[in-house]
């Protein structure tokens, strides 16, 4: 009989943590027993989690905290797969594997990649990182990439071939969406006659929320009618607004905060951006699409694979304002057709996702 557990920092809200439990919940309605331990439990899909699966906690999410507690709850239960996101979960759970001798098997997922080109202040942290992958990462029974390029990656980054390695793209959505869409929108500003643009994510550096302000600048000089609003709260949210004010665009450039359910947004606006420097998959774009929204998005890992090279949206330059302009304008200008867009995300579904892991197991 099958028992999976899986292991994770935390359930905050960022795409890993939604992917995970939407696997789980997707294995526990399939009649797959699952259990969930966590670093810290806290995090605000804890509320999507599926009420019978049991959550324990580890109390901190250190390699060594996880080192602490991992050989024990091995050792005591007799899981058969062991699903691992992140990188000090990952390395605890394959030595810990090692010394307790568990036959359960390791299913590392890869949610994560650097961008092409990395500052220099990060050699530290990377230099961690490669040296774990690298002792580590080839002994995991199998690692399930969310996309192509992350799984090619993690090969170059790890310098192991990984004949392990497979990918499998995120499960995103289900018919709920479309309900949560049709909420209505309290905008904080009027937006008749105007074209809506938006994005969804983190307020972090990795997202870039500056060069898309400053793409937006370029293109409101040719239609003054426009807004932006970005959905995500982070630690890059005071010198947004700072960045916005300094440019005098408060009336412009609208941060709404986190947002529970960004879809009814989605379903409110003419164009969808996103402007990482990197992405591994990039779930908001698989959603914005379901709604059949136009995409703009930064030429990285995973949005170059699911707008298949730029034809079910509009890919741009990672950092280039000019370019971000030029495709919101060709965006606004020549939608994607929505029937298309609708039909492409479907292959996103839970249903059909959670039905390739269970082939993996």
């Amino acid at each position: 009989m099958r028992k999976i557990l899986f292991i994770i920092d935390n359930l905050a809200g960022g795409g890993a943590e939604r992917v995970i439990v939407n696997i789980a919940n997707g294995f526990v309605e399939n009649n797959i027993p699952v259990e969930l331990l966590v670093g810290n439990k806290i995090g605000v899909y804890f509320d999507i989690l599926h009420p019978l699966i049991p959550v324990s906690e580890v109390g901190g999410i250190s390699l060594l905290k996880y080192l602490q507690v991992l050989p024990a709850i091995f050792k005591k239960n007799n899981y058969t797969h062991i699903f691992t996101t992140g990188q000090y979960v990952s390395a605890a759970a394959i030595i810990s594997k090692q010394l307790v001798h568990t036959q359960a098997k390791i299913y590392q997922t890869h949610h994560y990649s650097h961008p092409k080109k990395r500052k220099p202040r990060y050699w530290k942290g990377d230099l961690l990182l490669k040296f774990l992958y690298y002792f580590t990462v080839s002994s995991a029974d199998k690692i399930i990439a969310v996309s192509k390029g992350s799984l090619e990656w993690l090969r170059k980054f790890s310098h192991r071939k990984l004949p392990q390695g497979i990918f499998i793209y995120n499960p995103v959505f289900d018919n709920t969406i479309y309900k949560q869409a049709n909420e209505p929108v309290n905008f904080p500003i009027d937006i008749n006659n105007k074209t809506v643009l938006l994005t969804a994510g983190r307020l972090t550096e990795e997202k870039d929320h500056f060069t898309l302000i400053k793409a937006f600048c370029i293109y409101k000089k040719t239609n003054n009618k426009s807004i932006l609003f970005i959905l995500g709260a982070g630690p890059f949210q005071q010198n947004l607004q700072h960045y916005i004010a300094s440019q005098q665009l408060q009336n412009d450039v609208i941060l709404v905060g986190f947002e529970t359910n960004p879809y009814k947004w989605m379903n409110k606006c003419d164009v969808f951006i996103l402007s990482s420097i990197n992405e591994a998959f990039g779930n908001v774009i698989v959603e914005a699409m379901a709604l059949g929204k136009t995409v703009v998005s930064t030429n990285c890992w995973g949005p170059n694979e699911i707008l298949n090279e730029g034809k079910f949206g509009y890919l741009c330059p990672i950092q280039d304002p000019v370019q971000m302009a030029d495709a919101i304008s060709k965006a606004v200008s020549k939608p994607i057709d929505k029937e298309l867009l609708i039909n492409e995300s479907k292959q996103y579904t839970i249903d059909e996702i959670v039905k390739d892991y269970i082939k993996i197991l």
